[in-house]
């Protein structure tokens, strides 16, 4: 196992890269200076660094720089440290674009694009299930209101966006913050131009703002920023970009930012979401990507959407999936050139003509998983028609090459097609939907030849494709909460799965994507809508006011692992709210003072809360409150520390809810405060990490108003297990990535491996001389140490990826506290000891931690 597991991080020796940090790139927030006053100081004392970015933008938020060091050892950045005018040094951190799927369309389908919803613009189906067709209804549509995209640019020439950038023009402001060279990890290069070429942003801008005659995004007359923060291609960006860029947003007047941009975190003490929220206090919304990190289950929020003050969005299914063809057409008899769809996939079948071979067997296609029919003959010429089945595509595609097939056309045996990848080698595959599979079904039984003719430039087709199975619940990718520190996250969420917008004219024109990132700007959208009715209403509105409204006003969804649904209500874990309800956001005439109800585990249960009602309305309303519970989920898997893949141990076991008083009589303008006290889901197994939770349910005169979502974990999360010891870890290897025998001479850079099954705020790796014990002058709680490995502790480390660990090379280097140069060791035995603080700890008590001690070993300096 251990083996194995080396190999798993072989290439990310560094702690760095294992951690998704830019080595030697680092952000200081600094007081009384300026970004050149620092690297001034820095280079008079003999520090090389490489200027990357200025972090102020002209803003009294966040003052600091973010550089390269191009001598990264210990000793230097201990005495950047110890200078009086910096606040922290913190590492650059990687984040990436929150979109899983892509699917491309060329622009000459926009006449289409109607198909996508089977009738007029709103009946579109993302804006029916959120209410936003009812505001369109309205007149309402997000002019005079100033959204910012931090994304991957925004293509301003797509004739749906506007055609052009700059003053007056639906793309408006906004800057490329990196260059089209950037990858995260090397320096940026801005210009002027924030034009999108990689396709992410441009999606995400046309969810919020399209406008084409048969395709209109949620508030189709906002005004966008483009802020460009990737490269060409889109790859990863790091923290300090995204600071710069929501810095430079807020400073040019953005009345909201949002960004689907996210990864693994959990922890509020990213600078960038500490940026986020300070931008929040200081009065302007964020809303940002919950994250596609839904397989590794609870416990595994993304940030900056863990940021206080932000909102994070999760995904929901669009219940009716444009899908994205590629236009062909066939003929047989008296049918002459009808036209299907199909999906290509591993290949092209060029322009050109092929004669179908399609074996049936038992009334339908054959699916080839024991081979095509012997009397098939060669098949070199033809294209050869299989059903999807039970095997796989490679021995699809293996059956049709072992005839002679070179083109295979795969007829789905689900609703739509799908992109499909083999490696046989020169065989090219595509998926055709199973209508157009019947058609020819058909006209083989009638004894007649089929023909299709395929043009490798040939323009797309969109079609709406009904989801039963999943549509309209939580996307399975959506991340669940809560975060490491028991904020709910995510706290709404919208259409994000299997959406249709704008997409660079380079790249087609459309595309169908599918990510929390397309349900970001959904309610950005709305967002726009509300803030337009509220300035011509004359309000004033907060960020507090809008992330409450929306959390309360949303539709909780039952669960569905999949492929079907539940008869219970999915956790709050993982959709906050709800799906969202534009118009009743917009429209509610009752307000409450609170998004959530976060009761905590049961060391620190608060075993009662309180919120306030409001009632805006001109009349008395009398308010009816119940609970609705949502089901408890499991975080881990039964007798095991290891996390539970989605979907999650799921129990329809809640809590006791007891609300003082649930029957209120409010005047007009009037508030009255209500207390919740919760018990906890009893016969639950508190070693398994149970999440409850529910909404308490604000009923007005018999119509529902609000729903506050709340959530406890049942268990005591200080006892929880936080390092993977149970599958091996942590492991001192050297290396050959074998386990290091005890005083073995290891060589250089023996390395150790540990990972994590929850969070840990503090990661501790200390030294302990064995040969000479009156070295061990540094005392780290029970144990006397030489020092700490260089870098350690590692603060704010999310639970490590299934699959994956961290792994800090020995170099023979020790460092005597926190901060200090490091020192080299001399030869002789020494161990590791490495400590995890335990979730809800206390960084200063070693009782906290969890200890692992390694081997002895020989360090022969």
């Amino acid at each position: 196992m251990h083996l194995k597991a080396f190999l798993t991080f072989v290439g990310l020796l560094s702690p760095a890269l294992a951690q998704r940090i830019v080595p030697g790139a680092y952000i200081a927030e600094i007081k009384g200076t300026n970004s050149n006053g620092f690297l001034s100081k820095a280079r008079t004392q003999g520090i090389k660094v490489r200027h990357r970015m200025t972090l102020n933008q002209e803003t009294s938020i966040f003052n600091g720089v973010s550089f390269d060091l191009e001598d990264d050892t210990p000793e230097n950045r201990a005495k950047i440290n110890s200078w009086g005018e910096v606040v922290e040094l913190s590492p650059v951190r990687l984040y990436d674009a929150a979109a899983p799927v892509a699917k491309q369309v060329s622009r000459d389908v926009a006449k289409v694009i109607s198909k996508r919803a089977g009738g007029p613009l709103d009946a579109y189906p993302p804006h029916v299930q959120g209410g936003v067709d009812r505001l369109h209804a309205e007149g309402l549509s997000g002019k005079g209101i100033k959204i910012a995209v931090i994304d991957t640019g925004i293509d301003y020439n797509h004739p749906s966006l506007g055609g052009k950038f700059g003053p007056g023009n639906k793309v408006a402001f906004g800057t490329d913050l990196v260059g089209d060279r950037y990858t995260g990890s090397n320096t940026p290069v801005p210009d002027a131009d924030p034009v999108d070429c990689a396709g992410h942003g441009t999606h995400v801008a046309g969810i919020i703002a399209a406008v084409d005659k048969d395709f209109i995004g949620v508030a189709p007359e906002v005004t966008l920023g483009a802020y460009k923060v990737f490269g060409c291609p889109s790859i990863s960006v790091g923290n300090d970009v995204l600071i710069s860029a929501f810095l430079q947003a807020q400073a040019d007047g953005a009345d909201l930012i949002t960004a689907s941009i996210g990864g693994p975190s959990g922890w509020t003490e990213d600078p960038w979401a500490k940026v986020v929220t300070r931008i929040v206090d200081a009065g302007t919304p964020c809303s940002i990507a919950a994250g596609n990190e839904g397989a590794e289950g609870l416990f595994y929020a993304s940030g900056a959407a863990d940021a206080i003050g932000a909102i994070g969005i999760g995904s929901v299914n669009n219940i009716n999936s444009p899908v994205v063809l590629t236009a062909a057409k066939y003929s047989a008899g008296a049918t002459k050139d009808k036209e299907f769809g199909y999906t290509p996939g591993t290949g092209s079948f060029g322009t050109q003509t092929y004669e179908l071979y399609i074996p049936v067997v038992d009334g339908q296609v054959t699916d080839a998983c024991a081979g095509l029919p012997a009397d098939a003959g060669d098949l070199k010429d033809k294209m050869v028609v299989i059903r999807r089945g039970t095997c796989t595509f490679e021995s699809k595609a293996a059956a049709a090459a072992a005839k002679g097939a070179k083109n295979v056309m795969l007829v789905n045996n689900v609703p739509g097609a799908v992109d499909v990848t083999v490696t046989a080698p020169g065989v090219s595959v595509g998926m055709v939907t199973p209508e157009t599979g019947a058609e020819w079904l058909k006209l083989v039984s009638e004894k007649q030849t089929i023909s299709v003719s395929f043009d490798k430039d040939a323009a797309g087709i969109i079609t709406a494709v009904p989801n039963p199975l999943s549509g309209g619940t939580m996307s399975v990718f959506s991340s669940w909460g809560p975060t490491n520190e028991m904020y709910q996250r995510p706290h709404i969420s919208a259409p994000g799965g299997n959406i249709l917008s704008t997409y660079p004219l380079a790249f087609g024109g459309y595309a169908v994507l599918s990510g929390t990132s397309m349900a970001t700007p959904y309610v950005a959208g709305v967002i726009g809508l509300y803030l337009q009715k509220a300035k011509a209403e004359g309000r004033k509105v907060t960020p507090a006011e809008l992330r409450v409204g929306l959390a309360t006003t949303g539709k909780p969804l039952v669960f569905n692992d999949g492929t079907k649904n539940a008869t219970y209500l999915a956790p709050v874990a993982q959709q906050g709210g709800g799906m969202v309800d534009a118009y009743k956001f917009l429209h509610s005439k009752t307000s409450v003072d609170t998004e959530l109800l976060e009761f905590n585990d049961t060391q620190h249960f608060r075993a009662s809360m309180s919120f306030k009602i409001t009632n805006n309305g001109d009349k008395q309303a009398t308010y009816k409150l119940t609970d609705i519970s949502g089901a408890t989920a499991y975080t881990t898997k039964e007798g095991s520390t290891l996390a539970q893949a989605f979907p999650p141990t799921m129990l329809e076991s809640y809590a006791n809810v007891q609300i003082v008083p649930n029957v209120l009589n409010i005047k007009p303008g009037q508030s009255k405060r209500v207390v919740v006290r919760v018990t906890p889901p009893a016969g639950l197994d508190s070693a398994r990490i149970p999440v409850y939770g529910g909404w308490i349910n604000i009923a007005s005169n018999g119509v529902d108003r609000l729903k506050i979502p709340y959530m406890g974990v049942a268990t005591a999360m200080k006892k929880a297990t936080v390092t993977n010891f149970e599958e091996g870890f942590p492991v001192l290897v050297n290396y050959k990535g074998e386990d290091a025998p005890a005083n073995s001479t290891i060589g250089s850079r023996p390395v150790l491996a540990w990972g994590l099954v929850l969070g840990s705020a503090a990661v501790r790796v200390d030294v302990v001389s064995v040969s000479n014990p009156e070295a061990n002058d540094v005392p780290v709680f029970t144990d006397n140490t030489i020092g700490s490995l260089p870098g350690y502790p590692n603060y704010w480390t999310p639970r490590t990826a299934s699959g994956e660990n961290n792994a800090v090379a020995f170099t023979g280097r020790i460092v005597k506290k926190e901060g200090d140069p490091s020192i080299r060791v001399p030869a002789g035995t020494y161990k590791l000891v490495y400590r995890a603080l335990k979730m809800t700890g206390r960084k200063h008590s070693g009782r906290d931690y969890e200890r692992w001690e390694s081997p002895n070993f020989v360090w022969s300096a």
